[in-house]
């Protein structure tokens, strides 16, 4: 397939508990801010939220439920995007050429404190440029990776998010699809990471503890 607006993408995101409100009046105008900017390659480009208010899914349930939808509705490239992150709003035409070449694209870092976003940076000292899994699994994983990304949605649903994990399912996710499929990170900011929001629910966790889930998923 040629870049000629024949692909189609939708923008997944669970939406857990605390998350409904940060969701409506922010992650999601961001998406469709973005639409109207541009969607690049895509002739169609549409949000899919996956509703977890009382957090009895997590985010593994919620975001594999979003591919099943995708799927379904014959969508060919995913971005996952998590309820409290903004999506930039030259996302698909910065990831347009290099999408034929991948299976899955990662941006840069780009981070910011919730209610200030003029605090907006890249993350010092990451990991900018990536194509290999020993590089991901060879650097620091603060360094490397997170979760705003371009997924083909069969490769999605080859590879589901683990259920069992309450955290660090996204690293055990990357490491699956860095060593089966052709991916990439590359300088450019696909999100903005907004830190101090996080949900809460029964299945939430801390910094520390995705460190350590992490770590055992490095070993």
């Amino acid at each position: 397939m040629t870049i000629s607006n024949l692909w189609s993408c939708a923008v997944i995101t669970p939406v857990g508990p605390g998350h409904e409100e940060t969701y409506v009046s922010y992650c999601l105008p961001s998406i469709e801010h973005a639409i109207s900017y541009g969607t690049g390659p895509f002739v169609r480009v549409e949000p899919i939220d996956v509703p977890d208010l009382q957090g009895n899914l997590g985010r593994s349930r919620a975001r594999n439920l979003g591919v099943v939808e995708a799927v379904e509705r014959g969508f060919d490239w995913i971005f996952f995007l998590d309820a409290d992150d903004f999506l930039f709003e030259s996302v698909f035409e910065d990831a347009a050429s290099h999408l034929l070449e991948v299976d899955a694209l990662w941006g840069l870092i780009c981070e910011a404190r919730f209610g200030d976003l003029t605090s907006a940076r890249l993350r010092p000292n990451q990991v900018r440029t990536m194509d290999r899994l020993d590089e991901l699994l060879g650097n620091d994983p603060f360094m490397t990776l997170q979760m705003g990304h371009f997924v083909r949605a069969e490769v999605a649903a080859a590879v589901p998010f683990d259920e069992r994990m309450d955290t660090g399912e996204d690293f055990r996710y990357y490491r699956r699809v860095w060593s089966r499929y052709r991916c990439k990170k590359m300088e450019r900011v696909f999100f903005l990471n907004v830190r101090g929001r996080h949900s809460t629910g029964p299945r939430s966790a801390d910094g520390r503890m995705w460190r350590e889930a992490v770590e055992m998923e490095v070993r």
